[in-house]
């Protein structure tokens, strides 16, 4: 019978091996790339500015106003999502998401069969 012990430290080197996939590598190399591009930087912080004077224009009630501040919000957010680094950043995202998920789905249905089949002795 394992331990809690055993458990958590068979879950730390299972994470350092998923560090390691080159998926995963992928991931936050594109992810520290995005993190240092200035125009990224820029532009996030115009769209976090312009989404608080949209709170800002809404709570006043200024409705053209907040009209033409939410067309720049998806302008900012287009011109974000229009760049190649954060398309390749945004399929390396769902590439490592579904590898966990498969890991994630393959536990689970382990520990089920291995439930099942106890359950059954």
């Amino acid at each position: 019978m394992y331990e809690k012990d055993d458990i958590l430290e068979a879950a730390t080197q299972l994470s350092e091996r998923i560090k390691s996939l080159d998926t995963v590598k992928e991931y936050h190399a594109v992810e520290a790339q995005i993190h240092h591009n200035k125009h990224i930087e820029q532009r996030m912080k115009d769209l976090k500015k312009t989404q608080k004077q949209s709170v800002n224009l809404q709570n006043y009630g200024k409705t053209e106003a907040l009209k033409q501040s939410e067309g720049k919000i998806h302008d900012i957010e287009q011109n974000i999502n229009d760049l190649p680094i954060v398309e390749e950043f945004r399929e390396s995202q769902t590439e490592a998401n579904d590898l966990l998920q498969m890991m994630i789905s393959t536990m689970s249905d382990r520990l089920n069969q291995h439930q099942q089949d106890h359950d059954n002795t």
